[in-house]
Formats: C-alpha cells, sequence, structure tokens
C-alpha cells in the first residue's frame, strides 16, 4: 500500500479526471497531471472484477507496484481494464509517465 501523503483524495481524481491527460498501455490506462509530489490512485470498475474482495486485492497488488515504480512530479489516476494485474506492464506504464 502507499504512503497516505502519496495517494490522491477524491476531489484531486475528480479534478485529473476532468484535466488531465491520457495513455493506455495494454490492459491498463491512466490519467495524469504534473505536479510537485507525485501520487497516484488505482480505480477497478465493478465491471472488471463484481466481488469488492476481488477490486480490493487488484487496488492493493497494484499500490504495491506503485510504490516502487511511481515517477517523481506525477499525479495519477490508474485503471486496470481486465481482472488480472500484470506488474511488469503497469512499471511500463509508469515509465511513459515520466
Amino acid at each position: 500500500m502507499l504512503p497516505k501523503k502519496a495517494r490522491l483524495t477524491s476531489a484531486e481524481v475528480r479534478e485529473i479526471l476532468k484535466n488531465g491527460r491520457s495513455v493506455r498501455f495494454g490492459t491498463l490506462s491512466a490519467k495524469y497531471v504534473p505536479a510537485a509530489t507525485a501520487k497516484a490512485a488505482v480505480v477497478v470498475s465493478t465491471k472488471v472484477a463484481k466481488a469488492a474482495v476481488e477490486r480490493n486485492k487488484l487496488r492493493r497488488a497494484a499500490y504495491l507496484v506503485l510504490r516502487t515504480s511511481l515517477p517523481k512530479g506525477v499525479c495519477a489516476v490508474f485503471f486496470l481494464h481486465k481482472p488480472v494485474l500484470d506488474p511488469i506492464e503497469l512499471a511500463s506504464l509508469c515509465l511513459k509517465l515520466s
């Protein structure tokens, strides 16, 4: 899990969704804006995983990967489009943001 200071608030997520730039890589996509500090959020839709337990497992696995690969100076919201998470794919998407 990311530390609380590295996670986005719901207001920040709404702002990024409204004004951010998009990038897609494989089964993942992200919206991001340049910022002074690096922050992130992970969104898993109920269309991807019906049960909350499954969505939370995917979200936690993504946060674990983001702990080491989150680029500096970017606030990003990551979206998972499939019920599996490839850590290498997420790290590659993070490289595209920086």
